[in-house]
């Protein structure tokens, strides 16, 4: 990382970087062309800015084309403890939210199906947003801007099921300066975002109607088994030329 508050290079990183982000905020204006069918909801969201764009395309750029750790994208064991220390203070945002409200928050089958496909997609903003674009725009213009940009580019992305794009500026900044407290994503994920994705989706948006189903249940954990399979490919096509050396030797 560049490690720098500020800094400006027309390299590649920016350039992947802006692409990127335009690439899935194309995927998510292009749901508004099909709201709340199957095509919008499966095709475009859930296998191509979900899996292939956010899930395999950073993988694949970081693990293959960049030869680089996924530690650079937060994901490592490095302050892992205090990361999942301060993430269970997410209890705190879900009882500030409560008492400030007298929506009522229920459990349902229905919203079971909703968070199941909201913490699947979160893994998508986890490694895309907040890993993958955080870092191609960290290395060009430094962690200030970083955080402005990147920032900007997630609350664009929710233009398809939630235009609220000052309120999720905002949210977007917030999870990204406490990401830099210990630069490992497990400082704001499960917890500390799904606490806030969970609740304004089913309780402030129509997002959730759409996703409040058997159907959306069923993405989710094809979503989820598709990432372990694919991460484990990748595992497999990395580590093999190193163990085909060792026989070799």
């Amino acid at each position: 990382m560049s490690g720098k508050l500020f800094c400006v290079r027309f390299d590649s990183n920016l350039f992947i970087g802006l692409l990127s982000g335009i690439a899935m905020l194309l995927l998510s204006f292009g749901m508004n062309c099909f709201p709340g069918t199957v095509f919008s909801v499966l095709f475009l969201r859930s296998i191509l800015m979900i899996f292939v764009l956010g899930f395999l395309y950073p993988l694949y750029m970081i693990l293959f084309r960049e030869n680089q750790s996924l530690s650079v994208l937060g994901i490592h064991t490095i302050r892992w403890k205090s990361s999942l220390f301060i993430n269970i203070f997410a209890a705190f945002v879900l009882w500030i939210i409560l008492s400030s409200t007298t929506q009522e928050l229920q459990i349902t089958k229905e919203s079971f199906y909703a968070i199941s496909y909201i913490w699947v997609a979160g893994i998508f903003e986890m490694i895309f947003i907040f890993g993958f674009l955080r870092y191609k725009f960290e290395q060009s213009l430094g962690i200030v801007p970083a955080i402005i940009v990147t920032s900007v580019f997630y609350s664009l992305h929710h233009a398809g099921f939630q235009p609220e794009f000052i309120k999720l500026f905002f949210v977007g900044i917030m999870y990204l300066a406490v990401f830099y407290i210990t630069k490992n994503i497990l400082i704001i994920f499960p917890l500390f975002w799904g606490v806030g994705a969970i609740w304004d989706v089913l309780q402030n948006s129509t997002a959730g109607e759409q996703i409040s189903n058997a159907f959306s249940f069923f993405i989710s954990i094809c979503l989820f088994i598709g990432m372990i399979i694919a991460t484990s490919i990748m595992y497999y096509l990395i580590n093999f030329p190193k163990h085909e050396r060792t026989l070799d030797q």
